[in-house]
């Protein structure tokens, strides 16, 4: 004795369903763990940024440190993430998030945030400290204060 077996027809909304709850399950799930180092840029002057100003943020690996904390540098530094956002009509402070990878982190290692600022044609408005303070441990660090001056200095 055999049975039929009639396929309903589905409707597009519950096909959308079921493709959106098997897509639930598609990520990576494999990706690294991130680091998130949270802050602001800050700078003297207090007028709004020019419109298509961009602010670039980035973490830059200084080099190893020695067990006396001597700095052991290893060339240029090194970039380990790096954000770029729309910084056009914003005064200062300006906050950001920068997500790192931590297997980017090494212990021992010195890091440093670098900051510039450019108008919409790429024309640095402000740089970085040449003196900004180093982060000794990215993993546990709160919020991080990077200063800027013009460019023009």
């Amino acid at each position: 004795m055999r049975k039929d077996v009639r396929v309903a027809s589905l409707s597009p909304k519950a096909l959308l369903v079921i493709a959106a709850a098997a897509l639930c399950g598609c990520g990576n799930r494999d990706s690294a763990p991130q680091t998130r180092l949270f802050g602001v840029v800050t700078f003297r002057e207090a007028t709004a940024l020019p419109a298509g100003a961009r602010l670039e943020i980035r973490l830059e690996d200084r080099g190893r440190t020695s067990s006396s904390g001597a700095l052991q540098p290893n060339g240029e530094a090194t970039p380990i993430a790096t954000q770029t956002v729309d910084a056009g009509g914003q005064r200062p402070p300006i906050s950001f998030t920068l997500a790192v990878p931590r297997d980017a982190l090494q212990s021992r290692h010195q890091y440093v945030l670098r900051a510039e600022i450019r108008s919409s044609t790429g024309e640095p408005l402000f740089m970085g400290r040449p003196d900004q303070p180093p982060i000794s441990n990215p993993n546990t660090t709160g919020r991080i204060e990077v200063t800027v001056i013009p460019a023009s200095r």
